[in-house]
């Protein structure tokens, strides 16, 4: 290995012995674990400034490379490692289960990810894909003594393991049609030789196996059973970061399959599809919910419909608003399930909304942060979801695909009801009954407030991040 390729690693090198040093110490010091989630924290800052060290170009024989897209979505993943991480702290605590495993596996996680979003061919993305998701299958089911926990794990594991089964079909299929598994190649074998349908068909796998880890409709089934059984600081990882590495893969599946002639327009109109499908079917099951977790999961479905606008017409400005959408999701997604850990001590008890009666005035810092993040998730400005919404309606408008965007308008407004819905539980119904066994630790707090600071700062002053990301070229 050059001494490019081990820079280009350091990132992936300093999360991965960062989970073993964490293994270590639990077993030889186990007095320490109180301090397990600073060192992993600290782990998590220096694998972002690692990110941001790396020279653009490919490196590892071609098989990773780093662009301003991948630099970018590399930290919206590490963003949400951390606030993830800020908010275990407590929850593990409280169901006294904290150990080093915890934390090993999401670094882990994190390294999958940021393979994922920077591998060049498909055996390495298959690679990353199953490091990261073995870690998922384990976090999904880590409480084990919540029986809804280990039932919502099982089915994760179950539809996950088919689903790895259609990527690799899937790859196997496109190297047969192209005779290779790097993208760039297969893209010009199919500008050559056309689209043949081997070649289809194994995209088609390929893209329903990420749809699956983007949770868009119909491939969704497990995202609320998951999100509802799974530890809520998790979740608050789970329903993030995996779409950031999913919707670059995604993207680039979609750019070698225009590259197939005539059939480039069918793979728009079915990407069109997936987009209406998850925006309109994720707001109107959102909409019926009374578990707060299976709302956001719901909801999440929604918002990667918005996101799928951006990536009907593929063009080199359409990672701009799939960027901002992914870290104002990432903001007010987690922020909302952090606070969701926080509020609820009961996991295998259903998170009913109407428990949320009078906590804003009890609790006023997880309420205000919780009622920021519900504007956010609902699109009201000031807040960074509105801006991410703005830009991807603005993409889709751009691109001619007014109908579209005004489904996404229409579809956006039917979500703010049901995000409203939280917000006035919080400040308008009186408190049932005094809250018991709550632990709202400084550690969550503090996520809270990262997420909840963030979304208003970057939404009223969003100049510098636009600025940024504008000039973090070429995306590809």
């Amino acid at each position: 290995m050059s001494p490019n390729d081990l820079q280009s690693l350091f990132p992936e090198v300093v999360l991965v012995l960062g989970g073993i040093l964490l293994l270590l110490l639990d077993a030889f010091g186990p007095s320490l674990r109180r301090g397990f989630t600073g060192i992993a924290l600290l782990v998590t800052a220096v694998a972002a400034w690692a990110v941001t060290e790396i020279p653009y170009g490919t490196s590892c024989n071609h098989l990773l490379e780093s662009t301003g897209a991948t630099r970018a979505l590399s930290l919206v993943v590490l963003l949400a490692t951390f606030l993830s991480l800020l908010a275990s702290q407590g929850y593990l605590q409280r169901e006294r289960i904290l150990s080093g495993e915890y934390h090993a596996l999401l670094l882990w996680c994190a390294t999958g990810l940021l393979l994922m979003l920077r591998a060049t061919e498909l055996l390495t993305v298959f690679l990353a894909l199953e490091t990261l998701s073995l870690c998922l299958y384990a976090l999904a089911a880590y409480n084990r003594r919540v029986r809804v926990g280990t039932e919502a794990a099982i089915k994760y594991f179950l539809m996950g393991a088919f689903v790895s089964a259609f990527v690799l079909y899937g790859l196997a299929l496109v190297y047969g049609a192209t005779g290779s598994t790097r993208f760039a190649e297969i893209g010009s074998a199919l500008r050559t030789s056309g689209m043949p349908v081997t070649a289809s068909l194994g995209l088609l796998l390929l893209v329903a196996g990420f749809g699956f880890k983007m949770s868009v409709v119909p491939f969704h089934a497990w995202a609320p059973d998951t999100y509802q059984g799974a530890p809520s600081p998790f979740v608050a990882f789970l329903s993030v970061a995996p779409k950031a590495s999913a919707a670059m893969v995604l993207f680039r599946l979609l750019e070698v399959a225009a590259l197939g002639g005539a059939s480039g327009a069918k793979w728009s109109k079915m990407v069109a599809l997936l987009s209406v499908l998850s925006m309109v079917a994720g707001n109107l099951l959102a909409l019926a919910q009374r578990d707060i977790k299976r709302m956001l999961a719901y909801s999440g479905i929604a918002h990667m419909g918005y996101l799928l606008l951006a990536l009907v017409v593929l063009n080199r400005e359409s990672l701009t608003p799939v960027i901002v959408y992914l870290l104002a999701y990432t903001l007010m997604n987690a922020g909302a399930f952090t606070i969701v850990g926080m509020l609820y001590t009961k996991p295998d008890e259903q998170h009913a909304i109407a428990d949320l009666a009078g906590l804003g005035y009890r609790y006023p810092v997880p309420g205000v942060c919780l009622t920021v993040c519900m504007l956010s998730l609902g699109g009201i400005p000031p807040t960074l979801g509105f801006l991410g919404k703005y830009l991807v309606f603005l993409d889709a408008v751009g691109d001619g695909l007014v109908g579209l965007a005004v489904v996404g308008v229409l579809a956006s407004l039917v979500g703010v009801f049901y995000y409203l819905r939280v917000v006035y539980t919080l400040y308008m119904k009186s408190e049932a009954q005094a809250s018991e066994g709550l632990l709202l630790d400084g550690w969550g707090r503090a996520a809270a407030v990262i997420a909840a600071a963030g979304t208003l700062a970057v939404g009223i002053w969003p100049t510098r991040l636009l600025s940024w990301l504008l000039a973090a070229s070429p995306f590809r």
